[in-house]
């Protein structure tokens, strides 16, 4: 008659159990959450050092065609870019006065690079101003209880929920006067509006600093992503 050793016996129901517990942890094993990447440590327009960090990066700017193909784009400051009126969404020209409106569809490619700094109530805020000045632009309330500003929402706020180092797009609609010009003995369209910035916003961590101080009473201290200064110049 065989016999077990009962050490034998206790060592391999020890052995089974301790499997049992590493491939139970193994299944339900919930992953962590990533770091604030680099690009999260933003600067104040003074150059300081940003209270809370950037939750995103605009990595580019697209205009669209009426066949929604790409016309061009822009990824940084100050850039400037030629559109064709004839290629817009929409164009329409006033013989009487010379003058017409384009239309664009534009996308924006935003960059998450970190966890918001405060929960979002109704969502992020896409704005733009064609103030000069670009992310020194004030909180200057344009009504009673105004809290966006020298700029102007696209629509209502939006989710971006993706998760750090993943992308979204936001295509959003603006429109661009011209008037046409004898340049050189050629009638040309002429921009208008001389520059164009946009911003993205949390609704509740923009609020949350202090905008009646230095940096924080210039607009791009307290958005969570910029591109300002673009030149838009529509051709023929």
């Amino acid at each position: 008659m065989n016999t077990q050793n009962p050490s034998a016996a206790c060592f391999r129901l020890l052995l089974s159990c301790i499997l049992v517990v590493v491939l139970s942890c193994t299944d339900h094993e919930i992953p962590e959450t990533p770091d604030n990447l680099p690009e999260s440590k933003c600067k104040a327009v003074d150059g300081s050092d940003r209270l809370y960090p950037c939750e995103f990066i605009i990595e580019k700017i697209t205009f669209l065609s009426k066949a929604n193909v790409d016309l061009a784009s822009v990824t940084a400051d100050a850039q400037t870019i030629s559109v064709s009126r004839f290629l817009a969404k929409s164009n329409t020209y006033d013989t009487p006065t010379q003058s017409g409106v384009a239309t664009f569809d534009i996308r924006l490619t935003i960059k998450r690079v970190a966890s918001p700094s405060f929960p979002v109530n109704a969502g992020y805020l896409i704005g733009y101003t064609h103030n000069t000045s670009g992310k020194r632009i004030l909180h200057t309330p344009s009504f009673a209880g105004d809290t966006y500003g020298e700029r102007t929402k696209f629509g209502d706020p939006v989710a971006l929920d993706m998760p750090i180092g993943e992308r979204r797009d936001v295509v959003v609609q603006m429109v661009f006067p011209y008037r046409m010009e004898n340049l050189g003995g050629t009638i040309k369209p002429v921009t208008i509006i001389p520059s164009t910035s946009f911003f993205v916003d949390n609704d509740v961590t923009t609020l949350k600093f202090n905008r009646t101080m230095t940096p924080y009473n210039q607009v791009g201290s307290v958005v969570e992503a910029y591109i300002e200064k673009i030149f838009v110049g529509i051709t023929d």
